[in-house]
């Protein structure tokens, strides 16, 4: 073989043959140490997101998020309450309004015992009744409540035979008797103590027995709150039609367990009733199937959920608390958070008082409009620069605000409509204390009970009716196939 020169030109292609091979090589590595180098950069943003988004969670409470106070943890709560002393005595100031109880109607005293002095203490002459000084009577009532005793009724049902042709004739209830073995009233009681005081079912088991002494089975306590569940049927029809005819309406939903799953309580509500529902899904069509066409139909006050997206934009109004703590989320963060936290509040708190200037019959809805002008497109100016920063959280909840911005200022241009959610919120929350003691429903015939007595007490309160009196007055009227009387008083 040939001996390859130093200076050969064969020689000079395989060294750079060489070279180029080894180029190949340190490419490939390179190649392969980037790959993995963003990789790492992939993942090391992956858990910058979550380590922020868990900061975020742990800086979380009821200010800056949906979380009940109950669920706030000891430190905030006591933070919170720290206020300066005033160095004021406890209880009530000199110079305060006294709030004392009202004495009840002379009708509806029961019983009246005079109390009258015989003879004079400084001087012991008698005294008679032409000494009376109409002038300084004084009056003390006493509310007591009397011994309950179950009143039971038997009626003996008799059969006689015939002495012609032998038979036997039993006697027919009449008519004003019902078959069931409670009265109306006893069920409206039962049902106005789960449904509407949220007493547990044991718990209302109990009461009858040390209070009325009368035993009452778990399996009773059912029969009696289906029998108010289709007392209230109509009821909760007539409801559910003024809530869709109502020009503002307002909307939310919480968690309800349905048998062990997990369920969802709708509530709807307007100035004259409010109607709830539960179903196993949060989806926006529970929504859109209870309001039916009526859903394209005047106004809803709601989150910015996206179930509520069926609802036109030019027919929403938003919340203004759930912006609020949006805002506040924001300023959690720190840093330049901080500073975009503190401006958005800032211009927040300078709506809510023009608003409060406009309740109070301070300015017309017009001039809050003209007065909120500026304030709007400073929070607009500063949600879109949070909508360019790079954390990815703050960038798409400012992003989320301004889809909805022209929601944010309906309550603006619509008389009556409310910045805030609060009404149907307040509903909620009398649902979530009877949650919380029964821990959901276990059928859908307790579901059909809960929402239907929920919706009657609500409406109830709204018609300022006793809630007791209207129960045992539509139960009564089932009871003898009667219609249930008109909920809904106001127009």
């Amino acid at each position: 073989m040939e001996a390859i020169s130093p200076g050969s030109a064969v020689y000079l292609e395989a060294i750079i043959a060489a070279q180029a091979a080894t180029i190949m090589r340190l490419e490939a590595v390179i190649q392969e140490q980037d790959k993995r180098l963003r990789e790492r950069d992939t993942r090391i943003e992956e858990l910058e997101a979550l380590v922020r988004n868990l900061q975020m969670r742990s800086k979380q409470d009821s200010s800056t998020s949906s979380k009940p106070p109950s669920s706030d943890p000891p430190w905030i709560k006591s933070a919170r309450k720290k206020k300066p002393k005033s160095g004021k005595p406890s209880g009530g100031q000199p110079g305060h309004r006294a709030h004392a109880r009202a004495l009840a109607p002379s009708e509806e005293v029961t019983e009246t015992v005079h109390h009258v002095p015989e003879k004079c203490r400084h001087c012991d002459e008698l005294l008679t009744g032409d000494n009376d000084v109409a002038d300084a009577l004084q009056r003390h009532q006493i509310s007591e409540l009397p011994p309950i005793k179950i009143v039971i009724t038997e009626h003996q049902i008799h059969a006689r035979a015939c002495t012609s042709c032998g038979k036997i004739t039993k006697a027919k209830l009449p008519e004003h008797v019902h078959k069931s073995v409670f009265g109306p009233h006893l069920q409206a009681e039962v049902s106005h103590l789960i449904g509407n005081c949220h007493l547990s079912r044991r718990g209302a088991i109990k009461y009858a027995a040390e209070s009325w002494g009368t035993p009452i089975s778990m399996g009773s306590i059912h029969r009696i709150e289906q029998n108010a569940s289709q007392a209230l049927e109509v009821p909760y029809n007539e409801a559910l039609e003024a809530v869709k005819a109502a020009p503002v309406r307002h909307a939310d939903e919480t968690g309800w367990p349905q048998n062990g799953n997990r369920g969802w309580l709708w509530t709807i509500g307007c100035v004259i009733a409010t109607v709830f529902t539960i179903a196993g899904s949060r989806a926006g069509e529970v929504f859109t199937s209870l309001m039916g066409i009526m859903v394209q139909e005047g106004y809803f006050v709601t989150d910015r959920y996206r179930g509520y997206c069926d609802v036109e934009m030019r027919r929403r109004g938003i919340c203004h608390a759930h912006i609020k703590r949006d805002f506040a989320k924001i300023e959690a963060q720190g840093g330049i958070f901080a500073l975009l936290g503190g401006a958005l509040l800032f211009q927040h708190a300078r709506m809510f008082a023009l608003w409060h200037r406009h309740k109070s019959g301070e300015m017309s809805l017009e001039e809050l409009r003209i007065a909120l002008t500026p304030i709007k497109w400073k929070m607009y100016r500063l949600l879109k620069h949070g909508r360019r920063r790079r954390h990815k959280k703050i960038a798409g909840m400012c992003s989320d605000m301004l889809r909805h911005w022209f929601a944010f200022w309906t309550f603006t241009w619509v008389p009556g409509m409310e910045p805030t959610n609060n009404a149907a919120e307040q509903s909620l929350r009398k649902a979530v204390l009877w949650r919380k003691g029964c821990f959901g429903t276990r059928s859908t015939a307790g579901s059909l009970f809960a929402e239907r007595m929920l919706t009657v007490t609500e409406t109830c309160r709204k018609n300022k009716r006793n809630v007791l009196e209207y129960l045992s007055t539509a139960i009564k009227a089932a009871l003898f196939g009667n219609s249930a009387p008109q909920l809904i008083l106001s127009a």
